[in-house]
C-alpha cells in the first residue's frame, strides 16, 4: 500500500515538474531593440524647384575676363531649355538627397566688320548629392547634418562668321601698304627690325582694327553668362599675319638673291618681283583670315566640390512650416563654394506641398584657363509630393 502511495506521489510530482518546465519554456525571451531598418519605413519626396535666378560675377578665359551681370529677365530672353528635379529619401535619422538643374542659353550679335556676326551658347549643369543624419528630431522641428558633393559642368561655345568680301578688301589693302616696306627690306634699304615695326603697324591699321571693337565690347559685357572665348582672337590674328608675311618674305628673298643686277636695275627687278607676288599674297592671306575669322571656339569644364552643411525645419502647425539650409565646401577644385536657401512651406494636402523662398549659390573656381567666380541667386518656388 505504501509502495503504491509513493508511486502515485512520484507520478504527481513528475507531472507537476513537467508542467512547471513547460511554463518556463513558454515565457518570452528578452529580445534586441529594433534596428532602423525595422523601426521606421522609408519616406520619399520628389519636387520640382523653380529657381528664378540671375548670375553675376566674373568669368575669364585664358586671362581675359568678362563682367557678368545677367538678370533673370535676360535668362528668360535667351533660354533654350531648363530642367530641374529634386529627390529625397528618409528612413529614421538617415537621409539621401539629390538634385539636378540644367540651363541652356544662347545669344547672337552683329559685328559688321571682318567678323560679320557671332553666335554664343552656354550650357550649365548642376548636380548635388548628399547624405544626412538627423541630429534633432522633435514634433515641432528637426536639424540634419549633411555631407555631400556638388558637381558643376560649364559648356561654352562661340561661333564666328566672317565677311569674305571685307576680308578680301582688307587683305589687298594690307599687301599694297606693306609693298614698299617689303621691297625696301628685300633690297636691304631698311633693317629687319625696321621692317617688323612697320609690318606690325600696318597689321594693326589694316586688319586688327577692322576686326572691330564690337566683339571685344560684347564679350566684356555679354547678354548670357559666358566667358570671352574670342578674347585673344585679335592678338592671334596679328601673330599669324606676321608669321605669314615672314614666310612670304623668305620666299621672295630667295628670288631676289638670284638676281644679278645691281643699282637701278636691281631695284627695278625687286619691284617686279614684289608686284608679281602682291595679288597672290593677298589672296592667300584672305584665305587664312577667312579660316581664322570663321571658326567655332568651345570649351567644356567640370569639377566637384565636397561640402558640409546643416538643414533645419520648424513646423508652425500642421499646414505651415519654414526650412533653411546652409552648405560650405571647396578646397579641392574650387577655392570656395557655398549655398544657402530659406523657404516658407505650405502643406496643401497630406502629401503635396509648396515652398516659396530665396536661394543663392556661389563658386570661386580658377583652373585650367577658366575663371568662374560667380553668384547665382534669386527667388525659388518649389512644388513636390511626399509618399
Amino acid at each position: 500500500m505504501k509502495a503504491k502511495l509513493f508511486s502515485f506521489a512520484g507520478a504527481v510530482f513528475a507531472i507537476a515538474g513537467g508542467l512547471q518546465a513547460g511554463t518556463l519554456e513558454l515565457q518570452p525571451k528578452e529580445s534586441a531593440p529594433p534596428t532602423i531598418a525595422q523601426s521606421e519605413p522609408w519616406q520619399f519626396t520628389i519636387a520640382a524647384p523653380g529657381w528664378m535666378a540671375g548670375l553675376d560675377g566674373t568669368i575669364g578665359v585664358r586671362g581675359v575676363n568678362a563682367d557678368i551681370d545677367v538678370g533673370f529677365d535676360k535668362i528668360l530672353q535667351h533660354l533654350d531649355m531648363i530642367f530641374a528635379m529634386r529627390a529625397e529619401a528618409q528612413k529614421g535619422p538617415f537621409g539621401i538627397y539629390g538634385e539636378v538643374i540644367y540651363i541652356g542659353l544662347s545669344d547672337n550679335a552683329q559685328i559688321n566688320r571682318l567678323i560679320n556676326n557671332i553666335n554664343e551658347e552656354v550650357n550649365e549643369t548642376l548636380v548635388d548629392g548628399a547624405l544626412s543624419w538627423r541630429l534633432i528630431n522633435q514634433p515641432r522641428g528637426s536639424l540634419d547634418l549633411v555631407a555631400g558633393t556638388h558637381y558643376t559642368n560649364i559648356y561654352e561655345r562661340l561661333e564666328l562668321h566672317s565677311d569674305p568680301v571685307a576680308i578680301q578688301q582688307a587683305s589687298q589693302r594690307f599687301v599694297n601698304n606693306i609693298a614698299d616696306d617689303l621691297r625696301s627690306r628685300l633690297d636691304q634699304d631698311i633693317s629687319n627690325s625696321e621692317f617688323l615695326q612697320a609690318l606690325k603697324s600696318t597689321i594693326k591699321a589694316d586688319i586688327i582694327n577692322r576686326i572691330g571693337n564690337a566683339l571685344e565690347r560684347h564679350e566684356n559685357r555679354p547678354e548670357i553668362p559666358i566667358g570671352p572665348l574670342g578674347g585673344r582672337i585679335r592678338e592671334e590674328i596679328a601673330q599669324r599675319v606676321e608669321q605669314f608675311i615672314e614666310v612670304k618674305k623668305s620666299e621672295l628673298r630667295a628670288r631676289v638673291d638670284a638676281l644679278v643686277e645691281r643699282g637701278v636695275a636691281r631695284r627695278e627687278a625687286v619691284q617686279r618681283v614684289v608686284n608679281s607676288a602682291k595679288a597672290r599674297i593677298a589672296n592667300q592671306l584672305a584665305v587664312r583670315l577667312n579660316k581664322r575669322l570663321s571658326q567655332t571656339l568651345s570649351r567644356d569644364d567640370y569639377w566637384f566640390d565636397p561640402y558640409l552643411g546643416l538643414r533645419g525645419r520648424y513646423n508652425f502647425n500642421k499646414v505651415f512650416y519654414t526650412a533653411v539650409r546652409g552648405e560650405v565646401g571647396g578646397g579641392v577644385a574650387s577655392d570656395l563654394m557655398w549655398e544657402v536657401e530659406g523657404v516658407i512651406g505650405i502643406n496643401l494636402t497630406r502629401s503635396i506641398f509648396t515652398e516659396i523662398g530665396y536661394r543663392a549659390l556661389a563658386v570661386d573656381y580658377d583652373n585650367d584657363g577658366l575663371l568662374f567666380d560667380t553668384t547665382m541667386h534669386g527667388p525659388q518656388i518649389t512644388t513636390g509630393i511626399t509618399f
